[in-house]
């Protein structure tokens, strides 16, 4: 009993020392992550129509990112949804 008590105790131990060890690993190799492509395409229609000259949305959102279209291509969105996409444009991609 004594044996089993002595196992299970070790692996404990190891499990923790383990999980420290992946957590400060994790922080110190995090990657950044560039959202503002994702966060365009969130922002277009999500109608694939093709009217911008772009295969879809996410192609076109691209475009955008890379400084080829502003939002002015979309020949779908209006209004509201078209100045929150050129205030985000205006605002994160320089």
């Amino acid at each position: 009993m004594k044996e089993i008590l002595i196992a299970i105790l070790v692996l404990v131990i190891l499990a923790f020392i383990l999980g420290l060890l992946i957590s400060i690993i994790s922080i110190k190799f995090k990657v950044e992550v560039d959202t503002t492509l994702e966060d365009v395409s969130k922002l277009l229609p999500g109608v694939n129509c093709g009217a911008c000259g772009s295969a879809g949305c996410n192609a076109f959102a691209e475009k955008i990112c890379a400084k080829e279209a502003d939002e002015n291509g979309c020949k779908v969105i209006r209004g509201e949804a078209k100045q929150k996409l050129a205030d985000y444009i205006k605002e994160h991609i320089k």
